[in-house]
């Protein structure tokens, strides 16, 4: 018969278990593993933490560093002589950032684009003297601009959460989130973080003198002395770039979260606290007035259009700046997009009402969502606004530009930041289970390697012109100035077979563009089909009679042909077009010289040398014109500039035979 256990049998029989280390002890073992990493994590010094995310942002940005210049970089910075000079440290302060180009007379005459921003300027000029035009220096400083504000992002999201893991996870995403790819890897969009680094650091010194200003009356000192640094602060942000006077609004709306009481109270103490950022934004609204003529962002290139246009695209840029955060792949340069003109339009209707879907939620779930939440989606949201002028964009087909999501990626990071801590319990004090901080911990670490992962495809895309263009062919193929663009990288790069299937695949897309075919011509040439040169140039001036580049081309054409007739047709054409042109002169001068038309061709190369005094071709083709006029003491005088001015050892060799010949004659 079978006796049954004892009380003392079965207390001792689990006790016996337990010592043999079941799975009750290994879990205990493995939280607690996981609760000291958390904690460790959240008392991190500041200089490891800091050292992470540098180390993060150097991961994910690294093959940046091997980019050339591209897009604006070569109107700003290869093609921009004022950057030669110091003097431009302080012009930077009494011209616009496209000033330089009032000297240019080769190009058509644009409007300038009202941006003021003198820091901005200063920092190119200065790199120029640093590095000339070795693309590598270059990289290096927006990758470090890149660095340092991600570190403001740290500082400023302990400040505010007092959560130094929710602040680090938000740094770390900050600094290897794909959008940036734009602002770091190509030289020009170093604007976004050069005021953010500025925008930050007045940020977080507002936060200091608050937290000051809160907690003991004894400590208004330090409070005004960090209020004065960050308003110091705000006006170099402002300096850099004119998105930083958003900082008025976010001080506002974060007093206003921060401040208890009736909605009167907060709203009066926001504005008065507002006040120190507002009188200083006049240090940068007057400067920039004297300079522009205006205090608001008006573009002058920019057509006229109905404000209802506006306003039916507003919901669809703005979803597609939301999904860019969320999902950042397959981002471009340009998505080739148009202004919305009817509300009954998919691109009105469903961002609109995945944008009424989100607010409404935030309306109805308002008292759930906590502070923290509120402050995240501020900063998502307030340095977006200045670029929602969208009457202003001077081409729609430019809507939307990653870089100006620079700012709001800290939101966005501080958002998700917020989530993962609550999600894994990582206050410490939650008893939640094991799996969910393991769960927490391993989304961090996996949302960081893929974002980085996809950072450093992007960043490729911006290495050099082609890699550019051929990115934004593949993310929009329909768009015809894509492939226009990459026609002309692979034409720089003598790919003339490879540019003309481009050109052409950008012509059937944009059969009325005269650009496209002038482009086409130029391939044509260098292919040697005289035909299909002149084919293409002469559709361009059927599109454009006024097409300079076009006619000139033509003319050039016919000139290697030996067609001088034609060819002087052309470049007088061109001539009357762009009257004060040193190319157009030069080559009308040249066709004049080659008919023995002497008297017509000197006073056109003499203008030519008028407006560039430099030009050693130009001086010898007139010393040619000299000669045959009977003028040997000119042609000797010309000859000898050209020894002086030649760039090329043939071109000199050539002047000293003919200098040589015509004074073995007197």
């Amino acid at each position: 018969m079978a006796l049954t256990k004892t009380n003392a049998q079965i207390r001792t029989s689990p006790a016996r278990a337990n010592l043999g280390g079941g799975p009750t002890a290994s879990a205990d073992r493995g939280e607690t593993r996981v609760r000291g990493l958390i904690a460790s994590l959240d008392s991190l010094a500041d200089s490891r933490a800091i050292l992470l995310i540098c180390l993060l942002a150097f991961l994910a940005y690294a093959n940046s560093l091997g980019g050339t210049f591209v897009f604006d970089d070569t109107d700003q910075i290869v093609t921009n002589q004022d950057l030669r000079s110091w003097t431009n440290l302080t012009k930077a302060f009494t011209t616009h950032v496209w000033g330089f180009r009032d000297q240019q007379t080769d190009v058509a005459a644009l409007p300038p684009l009202p941006y003021y921003r003198p820091i901005f300027t200063m920092m190119l000029t200065v790199e120029y003297h640093l590095f000339g035009l070795w693309p590598q220096g270059w990289h290096l400083t927006s990758l470090l601009l890149h660095v340092l504000a991600s570190v403001g992002v740290f500082y400023a999201i302990l400040l505010m959460s007092g959560r130094k893991l929710v602040a680090l996870f938000a740094a770390s995403l900050f600094a290897v989130h794909p959008v940036h790819a734009e602002s770091v890897s190509w030289i020009s969009g170093m604007t976004d973080p050069l005021f953010t680094v500025f925008f930050l650091a007045s940020l977080v010194f507002y936060l200091k003198s608050r937290k000051a200003r809160d907690n003991h009356y004894e400590a208004s000192i330090g409070s005004r002395c960090g209020l004065a640094f960050s308003v110091v602060l705000f006006v170099l942000s402002a300096y850099s770039k004119e998105t930083a006077l958003s900082l008025v609004l976010l001080v506002f709306g974060y007093e206003f979260l921060e401040t208890p009481g009736k909605l009167i109270t907060r709203l009066r103490l926001g504005a008065r606290r507002t006040l120190p950022f507002v009188a200083a934004s006049l240090l940068y609204l007057i400067p920039r007035y004297l300079v522009l003529g205006e205090l608001m962002w008006t573009n002058p290139q920019a057509p006229d259009r109905p404000f209802i246009h506006t306003l039916l695209t507003l919901p669809f840029v703005v979803g597609s700046y939301l999904v860019h955060l969320v999902w950042p792949v397959g981002l471009s340069v340009t998505y080739n997009t148009r202004f919305i003109t009817s509300a009954a339009s998919p691109m009105f209707l469903l961002p609109a009402a995945a944008l009424v879907a989100i607010a409404g939620a935030l309306f109805t779930y308002r008292k759930r969502v906590s502070r923290e939440v509120w402050v995240a989606l501020l900063l998502i949201v307030v340095p977006l606004l200045p670029v929602l002028k969208l009457g202003q964009v001077s081409r729609e087909e430019y809507l939307v530009f990653d870089h100006y999501l620079y700012l709001s990626v800290a939101g966005w990071a501080y958002l998700i930041a917020i989530g993962l801590a609550r999600f894994g319990g990582f206050d410490l004090k939650a008893p939640l289970a094991l799996k969910r901080m393991k769960a927490a911990l391993a989304a961090i670490a996996a949302i960081l390697l893929v974002n980085a992962a996809v950072t450093a495809s992007e960043n490729r895309s911006w290495s050099d012109s082609y890699s550019l263009w051929s990115n934004a062919a593949r993310v929009r193929p329909r768009y015809w100035a894509a492939h226009y663009n990459v026609g002309l990288a692979l034409l720089d790069a003598r790919r003339f077979d490879d540019a003309f299937e481009a050109l052409s695949r950008a012509a059937l897309l944009k059969p009325d563009e005269p650009d496209v075919f002038d482009a086409l011509g130029r391939t044509c040439d260098a292919k040697g089909d005289t035909t299909g040169a002149i084919s293409s140039f002469s559709r361009a001036v059927d599109l454009d009679p006024e097409k300079f580049e076009s006619l000139n081309n033509l003319g050039h054409v016919y000139f290697k042909s030996s067609d001088y007739a034609l060819a002087e047709r052309y470049f007088a054409a061109a001539l009357s077009v762009r009257p004060q042109t040193p190319a157009a002169l030069y080559n009308l001068g040249l066709c004049y010289l080659r008919q023995g038309r002497y008297a017509e061709a000197i006073p056109r190369l003499e203008r030519a040398l008028d407006l560039v005094p430099d030009d050693g071709e130009t001086y010898y083709e007139l010393g040619l014109a000299y000669e045959k006029a009977g003028r040997r003491d000119d042609a000797i005088g010309a000859l000898k500039r050209v020894r002086e001015l030649a760039t090329s050892q043939a071109l000199a060799d050539k002047a000293l035979e003919r200098l040589t010949r015509l004074q073995d004659q007197l």
